[in-house]
């Protein structure tokens, strides 16, 4: 159930404690006010995925704006067996996936992120120092690899909801998760050893 009751939307603070599954059941009956809760609810958290994914920023924004015109639209299509979220996400998988795929883009890194070691570091706070480190290492993962990260410590999501997202098996997913995790968190040991790092893969 979704916990925070004011979101700023379009200028103004929209209010609703209402679980997702209510505000989609508003919307299908046309109420568009629905919508715009669920627009701003998640707007930000598709948007800091898709920056995850796609490696042209002037590119992001359009395809944020593209997945929540297909949710609208299809709406309709969602059969409330699963949470709306891991339905909301795979149309944002699919999205950029198609994205990538149309515009010949390389799916391995996104090659944007500047390059850290221990020299550029040492000016920063800690906090900032583990975040750019984050940033860096998972910038040159495969595609498949920075969703799956992204999605587990992110948005923490569960490994059955990214398995169900992106179409592979949960001892798939995991195998994935546990070897990024191994190798980001070498790296942080490596440039920060006071860092530390989620642990679980579910």
């Amino acid at each position: 159930m979704y916990d925070q009751s004011d979101v700023h939307y379009s200028g103004v603070f929209v209010t609703s404690m209402e679980p997702d599954e209510d505000l989609v059941r508003r919307v299908l009956r046309g109420d568009h006010r629905a919508y715009e809760y669920l627009l701003a609810r998640y707007q930000d958290s598709v948007a800091k995925f898709i920056w995850r994914l796609i490696p042209q920023s002037q590119d992001r924004e359009e395809i944020c704006q593209d997945v929540f015109v297909k949710v609208f639209f299809n709406l309709h299509k969602f059969r409330f067996d699963s949470k709306f979220s891991t339905w909301l996400y795979r149309i944002a998988w699919r999205t950029a996936l198609t994205f990538l795929r149309r515009k010949r883009l390389p799916m391995d890194v996104l090659g944007d992120e500047p390059e850290l070691d221990q020299a550029s570091l040492e000016s920063i706070s800690d906090e900032s120092r583990v975040r750019g480190i984050i940033d860096g290492e998972i910038s040159k993962l495969r595609l498949d690899e920075r969703s799956i990260i992204t999605l587990f410590h992110l948005q923490e999501m569960s490994v059955e909801e990214i398995s169900e997202i992106i179409g592979k098996p949960g001892g798939t997913v995991k195998s994935i998760l546990h070897r990024v995790r191994r190798k980001l968190k070498s790296r942080l040991e490596e440039l920060n050893p006071r860092a530390g790092f989620r642990e679980g893969v579910a």
